[in-house]
């Protein structure tokens, strides 16, 4: 694979429509949240074979991602063979699905069947949250020095990861919740705070935040503040996005 500056992974499904689609947008998003040196593409296998797909993306991969705040021009691109080139010039290659995409890798792309990564999930409404914990599985391998999983179905975001890198993943993706009243007469506010992002980062999710709740808010020092008792709600949007949410002061 490339050995080029910028290391890239390319995930491959059959119409680059839905789950490869889905684990790239979310893979790009938490790995730049959390600074790693990796971008993700993904491509398709057999794009005459969604023929029936409509739009660029499926509908309810875009509706996901958004829901978790993530949005912008990789939601709309429409689906691209995958070419001898973007094997090369990835680091990590993961196929979906090994029983639907081995045979296509060994029609296709003969030389890379034995020497991609395969994952096993199903082309099926419903499967983002395995996606996710794939998808979460690979950056922790990635943060551990890349290695690759056993295979078989993962039951568990870290299952196969090291201890260590999946307590990296922990330790960026934390974030606690409370809640202070001192001092505002009256008006108490919702805080986000322990987050271990840069201050654009942290103001780029106070931004999402607000619009989540409808309300406003500002960033001091490091924390986030929103208006009114926006704890259950901030849980909730946090955990959606990735982090591992601690809440505190009952």
């Amino acid at each position: 694979m490339a050995h080029a500056k910028g290391k890239r992974v390319l995930f491959l499904c059959t119409g680059n429509y839905y789950r490869s689609r889905f684990a790239e947008c979310l893979f790009n998003a938490v790995a730049g949240k959390m600074g790693l040196p990796w971008t993700s593409s993904s491509r398709g296998l057999a794009l005459e074979r969604g023929v029936n797909n409509i739009g660029p993306m499926a509908l309810s991969a875009v509706q996901t991602l958004q829901v978790r705040g993530i949005q912008g021009e990789m939601l709309t691109r429409f689906p691209q063979a995958a070419l001898a080139d973007d094997f090369e010039t990835s680091h990590w290659v993961v196929a979906l699905k090994e029983t639907e995409h081995r045979p296509l890798l060994a029609e296709r792309f003969p030389t890379w069947g034995d020497r991609v990564e395969y994952w096993h999930v199903e082309d099926a409404d419903g499967v983002f949250p395995e996606i996710e914990r794939e998808v979460m599985d690979l950056i922790a391998r990635l943060m551990g020095g890349g290695k690759k999983r056993m295979d078989g179905p993962l039951s568990s975001p870290v299952e196969n990861a090291s201890p260590k890198s999946a307590e990296k993943v922990k330790e960026k993706l934390l974030a606690r919740v409370g809640r202070e009243t001192k001092g505002r007469r009256g008006k108490g506010v919702t805080t986000v705070f322990d987050l271990t992002l840069d201050d654009a980062g942290i103001r780029d999710l106070a931004a999402k935040l607000k619009q989540r709740c409808g309300t406003g808010g500002t960033v001091k020092d490091g924390r986030i503040e929103i208006q009114g008792d926006q704890r259950d709600r901030l849980v909730a949007e946090l955990e959606s996005m990735g982090f591992k949410v601690k809440r505190v002061g009952g």
